[in-house]
């Protein structure tokens, strides 16, 4: 009762993949009783082998709720139409009951201690575990530029809360923390020195690093990681940063 299929995913022929936070509903409408504002996400858009690995995964996901056995196809690299000299290095890791365990969580934590100068992080949600939350402040404490997106407004008041009490901790160790009001910051993202990028659908909390079935991209790639810190400083130029001495006066 308690497992949620978290990841969002739509398919195109085998060639053409969307996937990130955005879930299929019109963000102008979606949970306004809430006052948070309209939902703001990303998705990323791919081509070629990248959306092979996601069906296979999305078969996996068929056949756990239908019994079905789907037999994704891998295409010829001719059947592609597209430039093969702009390609992207990107690995899918995919999560939750009857995979291998930790692997996202494991990821993440590989990142944010591979981080040598900055560290820009968004998510909805943060309620990270104790590794977590430990990595990210010794990245601030080594001198790493660490800076964490959140939603000044949430549509779960008990996530708000405990989002909250890491504040002391992560302000304290040197980490900046913006609070977005252009509406419910719905992206989740993590970009280490403007190449590395995780993008998907998982939260920094543990019910999508423990429980969820979930879904994240590994990017390696400087082009793309230009473009995810353009969109992350377009969510900061509509952020407030939290200082250390307004937070003590709360």
């Amino acid at each position: 009762m308690d497992l949620r299929q978290h990841r969002k995913l739509i398919i195109i022929d085998n060639a053409i993949s969307y996937t990130g936070s955005m879930n299929m509903v019109d963000p102008r409408y979606f949970k306004q009783e809430s006052g948070v504002g309209q939902w703001i996400d990303m998705m990323v858009r791919m081509e070629g082998y990248a959306s092979s690995m996601l069906g296979i995964i999305y078969a996996c996901d068929w056949e756990l709720e239908t019994g079905e056995i789907l037999a994704p196809t891998i295409p010829e690299k001719d059947s592609f139409d597209f430039d093969f000299a702009r390609e992207h290095n990107i690995h899918a890791i995919a999560s939750g009951p009857g995979y291998p365990e930790e692997l996202i969580h494991q990821a993440l934590l590989t990142a944010v201690y591979a981080a040598r100068e900055q560290l820009i992080m968004t998510t909805p949600y943060f309620v990270p575990s104790d590794d977590l939350l430990h990595a990210i402040c010794t990245a601030a404490q080594r001198g790493v530029d660490v800076k964490i997106i959140l939603p000044a407004k949430n549509d779960s008041l008990m996530v708000g809360w405990a989002s909250r009490t890491f504040y002391t901790e992560l302000l304290e160790a040197g980490v900046k923390i913006y609070k977005f009001h252009g509406g419910l910051l719905h992206t989740k993202s993590v970009l280490v020195d403007r190449q590395v990028s995780l993008v998907g659908s998982v939260n920094l909390d543990m019910r999508s690093l423990w429980l969820n079935f979930e879904l994240t991209l590994v990017v390696d790639d400087i082009e793309f990681g230009e473009q995810l810190a353009h969109l992350q400083q377009t969510y900061m130029m509509s952020a407030e940063k939290l200082t250390y001495d307004e937070w003590q006066q709360r």
